[in-house]
């Protein structure tokens, strides 16, 4: 019997987290559940990038930019390095939006608590890191508000403030939020397929990104890509990994700006026509994967079928959900 609900990801416990999602709530529920069972594994992803594509079941299309924010709110401008200098990792550190991103999504788009969808995640991270199940266990708690708990932002500014050589400060970590982005499908365009609106034309390594797509059985699909980098600072109190996103002051250059989203690859992308998503695409795992993502989407267009165009992938992890009338199938999973 073909599924009516189905979830895929790149790695392969995320991937059971969200298909266990799925038997309690919805395909955005699935996929967050994924992304912190991810969280609980690695001490990198928490604080690092979230972008989210969801469309159907009332849902509309829409598009969550969780990345990592630019530091430095409230604080004076740093004298800034010198070209050639050794760069701390402390300025390198940004304003995780990961929180707020999937605490919004699940509260607007969700239909289990934060508790629930967090519980196989905080289960995982008490076999790993007793300090990383406390953070996820406060996040099933406050939400994004346990950002400006003294038990994160005391530990987060501790390490990565003015006093380490950072910039980041309470202000930013009280003031983050995600940008989300409506459409009208009517609007996208005819092939339907849509990609993250502030993607760049670079291309960005995605070499650590990660994908996890889910659909229900009512027709909602969601697609989020994560990043679980190596390197990092360390946040020991935390059992957590900073990674390094945030763009260090450079004497004589102009500052970026305090709240502005960092740079990161998003190779995921949804097909939603007249209110429906039929197609959930991603490719983790490769430094190109953005632009082996368009290559794929643009085989696509060209009516090859989506086994076929799969198939012809090079690089990276791909993971594709498609939807058939009330049936869903993972064409690639881990």
């Amino acid at each position: 019997m073909a599924a009516r609900s189905d979830a895929v990801a790149s790695e392969s416990h995320v991937a059971h987290a969200a298909r266990e999602g799925l038997s309690f709530g919805n395909a955005v529920d699935a996929v967050v559940a994924g992304v912190l069972v991810a969280a609980a594994e690695s001490p990198s992803v928490f604080l690092g990038p979230f972008q989210m594509l969801v469309a159907g079941a009332g849902a509309g299309v829409r598009a969550i930019d969780g990345r990592v924010r630019q530091p430095g709110l409230g604080m004076p401008r740093p004298r800034g390095l010198l070209a050639g200098d050794r760069v701390p990792p402390q300025a390198r550190v940004g304003v995780p939006a990961l929180p707020a991103a999937i605490a919004w999504a699940l509260g607007s788009l969700g239909s289990a608590t934060q508790r629930r969808v967090g519980s196989a995640a905080i289960e995982r991270a008490r076999a790993r890191s007793v300090e990383r199940a406390h953070v996820l266990e406060l996040f099933a708690r406050r939400g994004a508000a346990m950002l400006i708990e003294d038990a994160m932002a005391g530990e987060l500014t501790a390490v990565a403030g003015r006093s380490a050589g950072g910039m980041l400060t309470r202000d930013d970590l009280s003031s983050v939020r995600p940008v989300i982005v409506s459409y009208d499908d009517r609007a996208l365009d005819p092939s339907g397929v849509l990609i993250v609106p502030w993607r760049g034309d670079a291309g960005h390594d995605a070499s650590f990104t990660q994908v996890v797509a889910a659909a229900d059985a009512r027709g909602l699909v969601a697609i989020a890509c994560y990043e679980a980098p190596m390197d990092g600072l360390a946040v020991p109190a935390l059992g957590l990994v900073a990674p390094a996103f945030a763009v260090p002051v450079m004497r004589r250059e102009p500052r970026s700006r305090p709240a502005d989203p960092c740079q990161a690859a998003a190779p995921i992308a949804l097909r939603a026509q007249h209110g429906m998503a039929d197609l959930a695409l991603g490719i983790a795992q490769a430094a190109d994967a953005e632009a082996s993502l368009d290559a794929l989407v643009g085989s696509l267009l060209t009516a090859i079928t989506i086994s076929a165009a799969l198939a012809e992938t090079r690089s990276g992890r791909p993971a594709a959900l498609v939807r058939t009338g009330d049936s869903v199938k993972a064409l690639s999973s881990a």
